[in-house]
Protein backbone atom coordinates (compact mmCIF):
# COMPACT_ATOMS: atom_id res chain seq x y z
CA UNK A 1 0.00 0.00 0.00
CA UNK A 2 2.45 2.26 0.75
CA UNK A 3 4.31 1.79 -2.77
CA UNK A 4 1.41 2.66 -4.47
CA UNK A 5 0.77 5.72 -2.17
CA UNK A 6 4.57 6.68 -3.25
CA UNK A 7 4.16 5.95 -6.66
CA UNK A 8 1.08 7.88 -7.20
CA UNK A 9 3.15 11.36 -5.47
CA UNK A 10 5.81 10.27 -8.51
CA UNK A 11 3.72 10.02 -11.14
CA UNK A 12 4.81 12.73 -14.16
CA UNK A 13 2.38 15.43 -15.16
CA UNK A 14 2.55 17.23 -18.22
CA UNK A 15 2.79 20.90 -18.11
CA UNK A 16 2.69 23.62 -20.32
CA UNK A 17 3.76 27.34 -19.43
CA UNK A 18 2.24 29.61 -22.01
CA UNK A 19 0.90 33.49 -22.39
CA UNK A 20 -3.15 33.52 -22.51
CA UNK A 21 -5.06 36.72 -24.19
CA UNK A 22 -7.79 38.41 -22.03
CA UNK A 23 -10.91 36.89 -21.58
CA UNK A 24 -13.06 38.85 -24.07
CA UNK A 25 -10.04 37.26 -26.56
CA UNK A 26 -10.39 33.73 -25.26
CA UNK A 27 -13.96 33.79 -26.33
CA UNK A 28 -13.26 35.38 -29.75
CA UNK A 29 -11.14 32.59 -30.64
CA UNK A 30 -13.41 30.23 -28.97
CA UNK A 31 -16.35 31.24 -31.20
CA UNK A 32 -14.32 31.08 -34.01
CA UNK A 33 -13.32 27.20 -33.33
CA UNK A 34 -16.79 26.75 -33.22
CA UNK A 35 -17.68 28.16 -36.28
CA UNK A 36 -14.95 26.29 -38.42
CA UNK A 37 -16.20 22.84 -36.34
CA UNK A 38 -19.39 23.43 -37.60
CA UNK A 39 -18.16 23.71 -41.26
CA UNK A 40 -15.32 21.27 -41.57
CA UNK A 41 -15.95 18.47 -38.03
CA UNK A 42 -13.82 18.14 -35.37
CA UNK A 43 -10.30 18.86 -35.65
CA UNK A 44 -7.27 19.22 -33.51
CA UNK A 45 -7.01 21.59 -30.63
CA UNK A 46 -10.79 22.61 -31.43
CA UNK A 47 -11.28 22.40 -27.17
CA UNK A 48 -8.03 24.47 -26.16
CA UNK A 49 -8.49 28.30 -24.95
CA UNK A 50 -6.31 30.49 -26.96
CA UNK A 51 -2.77 30.58 -25.46
CA UNK A 52 1.23 31.28 -27.05
CA UNK A 53 2.77 28.03 -26.34
CA UNK A 54 6.43 28.82 -24.72
CA UNK A 55 7.33 25.42 -23.57
CA UNK A 56 6.30 22.05 -22.26
CA UNK A 57 7.71 19.95 -19.51
CA UNK A 58 6.74 16.47 -17.64
CA UNK A 59 7.76 16.78 -13.80
CA UNK A 60 6.38 14.64 -10.40
CA UNK A 61 3.88 16.29 -8.08
CA UNK A 62 7.47 16.97 -5.61
CA UNK A 63 9.35 19.31 -7.59
CA UNK A 64 5.92 21.75 -8.03
CA UNK A 65 6.62 23.83 -5.49
CA UNK A 66 10.06 24.21 -7.08
CA UNK A 67 9.15 25.15 -10.43
CA UNK A 68 6.16 27.33 -9.52
CA UNK A 69 8.47 29.30 -7.30
CA UNK A 70 10.36 29.59 -10.11
CA UNK A 71 7.90 30.81 -12.51
CA UNK A 72 6.38 33.15 -9.99
CA UNK A 73 9.88 34.72 -9.68
CA UNK A 74 9.99 34.85 -13.68
CA UNK A 75 6.84 36.56 -13.93
CA UNK A 76 7.34 39.10 -11.51
CA UNK A 77 10.14 40.94 -13.19
CA UNK A 78 8.29 40.75 -16.58
CA UNK A 79 5.98 43.63 -17.20
CA UNK A 80 2.42 43.47 -18.33
CA UNK A 81 2.43 43.77 -22.09
CA UNK A 82 -0.37 44.72 -25.18
CA UNK A 83 -0.92 42.52 -27.88
CA UNK A 84 -2.13 43.29 -31.68
CA UNK A 85 -2.82 40.34 -33.53
CA UNK A 86 -3.98 41.38 -37.60
CA UNK A 87 -3.65 38.19 -39.40
CA UNK A 88 -4.30 34.92 -39.99
CA UNK A 89 -1.26 32.76 -41.24
CA UNK A 90 -0.94 28.49 -41.85
CA UNK A 91 1.69 26.26 -41.69
CA UNK A 92 2.88 23.32 -43.84
CA UNK A 93 1.88 20.98 -40.92
CA UNK A 94 -1.84 22.35 -41.41
CA UNK A 95 -1.95 24.57 -38.42
CA UNK A 96 -4.06 27.72 -38.70
CA UNK A 97 -3.30 30.51 -36.63
CA UNK A 98 -3.73 34.47 -35.74
CA UNK A 99 -0.60 36.21 -36.06
CA UNK A 100 0.43 39.11 -34.25
CA UNK A 101 1.99 42.33 -35.91
CA UNK A 102 5.36 42.91 -36.36
CA UNK A 103 5.64 45.12 -33.25
CA UNK A 104 4.08 42.73 -31.14
CA UNK A 105 5.37 39.28 -32.48
CA UNK A 106 8.95 41.18 -31.66
CA UNK A 107 7.89 41.83 -28.09
CA UNK A 108 6.52 38.65 -26.90
CA UNK A 109 9.45 36.60 -28.91
CA UNK A 110 11.76 38.86 -26.56
CA UNK A 111 9.76 37.51 -23.70
CA UNK A 112 9.05 33.82 -24.47
CA UNK A 113 13.06 33.80 -24.95
CA UNK A 114 13.25 35.84 -21.69
CA UNK A 115 11.15 32.98 -19.94
CA UNK A 116 13.09 30.10 -22.02
CA UNK A 117 16.58 31.48 -20.66
CA UNK A 118 15.54 31.91 -16.63
CA UNK A 119 13.51 28.94 -16.23
CA UNK A 120 16.73 26.96 -15.49
CA UNK A 121 15.26 24.21 -13.26
CA UNK A 122 12.85 22.62 -15.83
CA UNK A 123 14.00 20.36 -18.47
CA UNK A 124 11.55 21.30 -21.80
CA UNK A 125 10.29 18.87 -24.36
CA UNK A 126 9.01 21.40 -26.65
CA UNK A 127 10.15 25.23 -26.73
CA UNK A 128 8.57 28.14 -28.73
CA UNK A 129 9.91 31.12 -29.49
CA UNK A 130 7.14 32.08 -32.48
CA UNK A 131 4.26 33.50 -31.11
CA UNK A 132 1.20 32.33 -32.79
CA UNK A 133 -2.46 31.69 -31.32
CA UNK A 134 -3.45 28.52 -33.17
CA UNK A 135 -7.22 28.43 -34.49
CA UNK A 136 -6.72 24.33 -35.44
CA UNK A 137 -3.86 22.20 -36.14
CA UNK A 138 -2.87 19.18 -38.40
CA UNK A 139 -5.63 19.75 -40.76
CA UNK A 140 -5.47 17.86 -44.49
CA UNK A 141 -4.76 20.37 -47.13
CA UNK A 142 -8.82 20.34 -48.11
CA UNK A 143 -10.16 21.80 -45.12
CA UNK A 144 -7.12 23.99 -44.30
CA UNK A 145 -8.12 25.65 -47.31
CA UNK A 146 -12.16 25.63 -46.67
CA UNK A 147 -10.75 27.30 -43.04
CA UNK A 148 -8.76 29.66 -45.58
CA UNK A 149 -11.74 30.89 -47.08
CA UNK A 150 -13.87 31.11 -43.84
CA UNK A 151 -11.24 33.77 -42.05
CA UNK A 152 -9.68 36.59 -43.90
CA UNK A 153 -9.68 39.59 -41.41
CA UNK A 154 -9.01 39.47 -37.94
CA UNK A 155 -8.23 42.94 -35.14
CA UNK A 156 -7.13 41.41 -31.87
CA UNK A 157 -5.97 43.99 -28.72
CA UNK A 158 -5.69 42.59 -25.92
CA UNK A 159 -3.29 42.72 -22.53
CA UNK A 160 -1.24 40.11 -21.44
CA UNK A 161 -1.02 39.88 -17.77
CA UNK A 162 -0.09 36.66 -16.65
CA UNK A 163 2.38 33.76 -17.29
CA UNK A 164 0.19 30.57 -16.91
CA UNK A 165 0.86 27.32 -16.21
CA UNK A 166 -1.40 24.42 -17.64
CA UNK A 167 -1.77 20.90 -16.64
CA UNK A 168 -2.44 18.55 -18.94
CA UNK A 169 -5.93 16.69 -17.41
CA UNK A 170 -5.82 13.01 -18.84
CA UNK A 171 -9.69 12.44 -18.87
CA UNK A 172 -10.47 15.93 -21.28
CA UNK A 173 -7.20 15.00 -23.10
CA UNK A 174 -6.08 18.25 -22.88
CA UNK A 175 -4.33 21.24 -20.90
CA UNK A 176 -6.33 22.90 -18.19
CA UNK A 177 -5.04 26.00 -16.74
CA UNK A 178 -3.10 25.20 -13.69
CA UNK A 179 -1.80 28.62 -12.03
CA UNK A 180 -1.46 31.89 -13.03
CA UNK A 181 1.95 34.22 -12.05
CA UNK A 182 1.12 37.68 -12.52
CA UNK A 183 3.19 39.89 -14.33
CA UNK A 184 4.57 42.79 -12.19
CA UNK A 185 7.15 44.50 -13.57
CA UNK A 186 9.37 44.94 -10.33
CA UNK A 187 13.16 44.82 -10.71
CA UNK A 188 15.21 42.59 -11.66
CA UNK A 189 16.99 40.35 -8.48
CA UNK A 190 20.78 40.86 -8.65
CA UNK A 191 22.33 37.62 -8.02
CA UNK A 192 24.70 37.89 -4.88
CA UNK A 193 28.47 38.59 -5.54
CA UNK A 194 31.41 37.20 -4.10
CA UNK A 195 32.73 41.15 -3.18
Amino acid sequence: MLLTIFEKNNEMNKYSVVFMPDLQTIEAVKQMKLLLADKIGWFNSKNSLAHFTIFEFFEDDLQEDKFCAQLDRIASEIKSFNMQCDAFDWFNNGAFYIKPNEVSATKMTELMKQVLKESTQIKKTITNTNPHLSISRRLSPEKLEITKQLFTKINLEFAVTNLTLRKFDENLKQFTVYKEFPLLGKPKEIQGSLF
